[in-house]
């Protein structure tokens, strides 16, 4: 599908979520705004909040960030995709769409988040899409086991400094040669940047406007 026949579908859909007045009631096992400095204790335990679905759905992947995923994409062609941080199901509708002969593995804590998403994969013709949820550090050790090696992986969750270089460290041996690794909001925090920089130092990189690319 020519991508901007895919990125009208998503947008379209978008669009219809950020016009509703419903209210979802969530379980955030992430970092929060920048401002909120969440303890690790915070993180784990999770923060219940209560938070618009017209919000949810206007983060995330937008066109684009979707773009610069398709030209990883024509350069990789995965077969095997994981995501940590489902939220509404737009980047994985996009990957979905730009790939839909993979299979994508994707990860949400909040209960509510993937059942919107779930929709959203269903409204949109995504089949080939398996939400798991669950806080990322329980769910991944034994995803990686059962459905590694990994082509393309998409973390975009939980923006704290150490947690992404504990998934950067996890994720890594279960990516094939050839692949690539794409980390979201880099500079959402000082902590985010610095993560960064001590990923990318180590790699073959690319540096996109809010999100970076290693290649393995």
């Amino acid at each position: 599908m020519v991508l901007e026949h895919i990125i009208e579908r998503i947008e379209s859909r978008r669009k219809e979520l950020q016009d509703s007045h419903a209210i979802l009631e969530i379980i955030d096992y992430g970092a929060g705004k920048p401002e909120d400095k969440r303890t690790k204790e915070q993180m784990q335990e999770g923060v219940c909040v209560q938070v618009p679905l017209a919000q949810m759905a206007s983060i995330g992947v937008k066109p684009d960030k979707a773009t610069q995923i398709a030209e990883i994409f024509a350069q990789i062609k995965p077969q095997r995709i994981l995501e940590l941080g489902t939220c509404c199901g737009f980047s994985s509708s996009y990957m979905s769409l730009l790939a839909p002969s993979a299979t994508i593995d994707t990860i949400e804590g909040a209960p509510s988040l993937a059942d919107v998403a779930r929709n959203n994969h269903s409204i949109l013709g995504c089949a080939n899409i398996t939400i798991h949820i669950g806080r990322f550090d329980v769910v991944l050790p034994n995803l990686l086991k059962s459905h590694a090696p990994f082509d393309f992986v998409f973390v975009d969750g939980h923006h704290d400094q150490q947690a992404t270089l504990s998934y950067y460290t996890q994720i890594l041996p279960f990516v094939r040669g050839g692949g690539a690794m794409c980390f979201d909001d880099i500079a959402w925090s000082e902590g985010m940047r610095t993560a960064w920089a001590e990923i990318a130092q180590k790699h073959k990189h690319t540096d996109y406007d809010r999100m970076g690319a290693i290649w393995l």
